[in-house]
């Protein structure tokens, strides 16, 4: 087992965050200059690409198509504009092959979530300003084993096991390095909470909160990535989480399939 002092070690080794993904999250977030926004993209001729294609998929169905990307920036919204400059940066971000290690599954189990995350906070009427961040990278951690560790080693694991057998062979677990490369970014607290309480089942009486959005998120894509169909209400963890959060086994189902749609889209187009 790694010892406390080095077991972060590889947190150096960390790539930075694209300079066009910070430059645009930044005017993003100010919600005021979309001159600037616009410029910003259009120094990524491929960026500029991916963003059209979305805005033109049928997950969007508009009506006709869309040609400027001012136009398509102004359709879906400044907070949809960031959500997808995040997914497609990430996926850029980490170009990981491991031949233990399926990443395509990875990218989309992670695009689900995100956008699960993001369905589930306008349910709730909580803010979602980070939620499709926070669905997005909260698997971060396994990327990161993947890249510093052997994945072959926990292959042949049961899920349920499965964070036990990093713990032992590592000393911590894929919730605890991920927090850490949260952290190592900058990311805001709430980001670097979710991604490590999103496998901890919320305590009694919890408030609701983007952990526990990202923990609910991540229970309903999992559920139907095993067994593909949406028999929500006999699953006790995900009743008892949806309970927390007030929101209905219906709402649950377009939250889940509208998060796999989502990451079919981005992934085929991007």
């Amino acid at each position: 087992m790694l010892t406390l002092k080095n077991k972060f070690a590889c947190l150096a080794d960390l790539p930075s965050m694209p300079t066009l993904l910070m430059e645009a999250l930044q005017q993003v977030n100010s919600k005021h200059d979309m001159t600037t926004l616009v410029d910003k993209i259009s120094r990524d001729p491929s960026m500029a690409v991916r963003i059209l294609r979305i805005v033109n998929s049928p997950f969007y169905g508009m009506y006709r198509e869309i040609g400027s990307l001012r136009e398509a920036i102004v359709l879906l919204g400044i907070n949809r504009v960031r959500d997808i400059l995040v997914s497609i940066c990430f996926s850029k971000m980490l170009p990981i092959r491991h031949k233990d290690f399926n990443y395509s599954l990875f990218l989309h189990h992670s695009m689900a979530v995100a956008e699960c995350t993001r369905q589930l906070a306008s349910c709730t009427n909580t803010s979602p300003d980070f939620a499709f961040t926070a669905g997005l990278l909260h698997d971060i951690g396994d990327l990161m084993i993947v890249m510093h560790f052997h994945p072959d080693e926990f292959s042949q694991e049961q899920a349920s096991t499965l964070i036990e057998t990093k713990r032992r062979l590592l000393g911590f677990d894929h919730m605890e390095i991920g927090g850490r490369a949260a952290q190592h970014w900058n990311l805001p607290t709430a980001i670097q909470e979710a991604i490590e309480q999103h496998e901890t089942p919320p305590q009694p009486g919890a408030a609701k909160s983007l952990a526990l959005l990202v923990y609910t998120a991540n229970l309903l894509i999992v559920k139907v990535e095993q067994s593909n169909e949406f028999a929500l209400e006999v699953h006790d963890p995900i009743c008892t989480a949806l309970a927390r959060l007030n929101v209905s086994i219906d709402q649950a189902t377009h939250c889940t399939d509208s998060g796999r749609q989502f990451a079919d889209q981005i992934i085929t187009l991007s």
